[in-house]
C-alpha cells in the first residue's frame, strides 16, 4: 500500500500544481485590473514550490516505483 502512495502522491501533486498554476494565470490575464495581477504572482509561488519540491516528489516516486517492483518479483 506505501508504494502506492508514494508513488502517486508526487504524480497528484504535480498535476494539481500545474493546473492550479494555469488557472491563476488564465484568471490574471482575463481582468487587467490591478488586483487580478496578484493572482499571475500567485501562480509564480505555486510553479516555484513545485520546482523547490521536484527532488523530493521525485525521490518519493523512484522509492514508491522500486517498492513496487520488489512486490511484483
Amino acid at each position: 500500500m506505501w508504494a502506492h502512495v508514494l508513488l502517486w502522491t508526487p504524480i497528484a501533486l504535480t498535476v494539481a500544481g500545474v493546473v492550479l498554476g494555469l488557472g491563476l494565470f488564465a484568471a490574471a490575464d482575463a481582468d487587467s485590473t490591478y488586483s487580478s495581477s496578484a493572482l499571475g504572482y500567485l501562480g509564480l509561488i505555486v510553479w516555484g514550490g513545485l520546482a523547490v519540491l521536484s527532488p523530493f516528489m521525485l525521490g518519493s516516486f523512484i522509492t514508491g516505483l522500486v517498492m513496487l517492483i520488489r512486490t511484483r518479483s
